[in-house]
């Protein structure tokens, strides 16, 4: 559906678009080629946004540190059963812990994840980042999160970000460093993949424990990894501007939301059992 409404824009833009300059015939001829760019783009864009961040893929065969392969083995039987197919794995060298996906549930997407994410982290509870992760992928809701991604890069490797701003009336602003208002809409995606993590892992303490920490370690640590890309800070599994604005602001802490929600769903599932 993401991908739809992207080739949907485009075709209208620029139908519009040829339209205006020339008539119905180059109107055809821009709305095509729009959606042509789209999808070549869409095919490209991963491949583009991994080798910008100098993402390393771990593979069974390259990761020759003990700490990735275990994580890859836990990983591998959670993609087993989210029921998708062989999601692949990437490390950035970052102290900043994040993890972030990308991809549609149809190919299996790629799960993203920094260094500093293992020193955070006990392994039960990376195991309950991945299938956080994986509940995005699953529900589709980063099928097209390369692409937008790949052009917040894009824009920031050209230095014209201020020029795209200015055209598009701010429209595409990433958010500010303070937010003036969280709604539950914000952090439904989330949620949902937070209850989707605590069934797949038997367990919503784990991922409670692990969002707590990396509340704590995204505000400590450093930001390099997401200079040119403030996109990159929503698609976290803690978005660190939210991180801050917890601390700054606890009795309207999204995190503090999230967290509640999962313990919402472990006093359900006692009362069920």
């Amino acid at each position: 559906m993401q991908l739809f409404k992207v080739n949907l824009v485009a075709l209208i833009l620029g139908a519009i678009a040829g339209y205006l300059i020339a008539g119905p015939v180059l109107a055809v001829i821009l709305a095509a080629s729009a959606v042509a760019g789209v999808m070549v783009w869409y095919n490209f864009a991963t491949g583009f946004v991994l080798t910008k961040l100098k993402a390393v893929r771990l593979t069974e065969a390259s990761a020759g540190n003990p700490i990735y392969r275990t994580f890859l083995g836990d990983a591998y039987k959670l993609v087993e059963k989210a029921g998708l197919p062989r999601t692949k794995f990437a490390v950035i060298d970052a102290p900043l812990p994040l993890a972030f996906s990308l991809g549609s549930a149809g190919s299996g997407g790629w799960i993203v994840v920094t260094t500093g994410l293992f020193k955070t982290l006990t392994r039960l509870e990376m195991a309950s980042v991945t299938a956080h992760e994986l509940g995005h992928i699953k529900a589709g809701e980063r099928t097209t999160a390369a692409m937008h991604l790949g052009f917040s890069l894009m824009l920031s490797s050209t230095g014209l970000r201020p020029v795209f701003h200015i055209l598009t009336l701010g429209l595409f602003r990433a958010a500010d460093h303070k937010f003036r208002r969280i709604s539950q809409g914000m952090l439904r995606p989330d949620c949902r993949a937070d209850a989707f993590a605590a069934e797949l892992c038997k367990d919503s303490a784990i991922l409670a424990s692990a969002l707590h920490k990396l509340e704590r370690g995204v505000r400590a640590a450093s930001w390099d990894a997401l200079e040119g890309s403030p996109l990159l800070a929503r698609l976290a599994i803690v978005n660190p501007r939210q991180a801050v604005y917890s601390f700054d602001n606890p009795e309207r802490s999204p995190l503090g939301h999230r967290v509640a929600e999962l313990k919402r769903l472990t006093l359900t599932d006692a009362k069920a059992a």
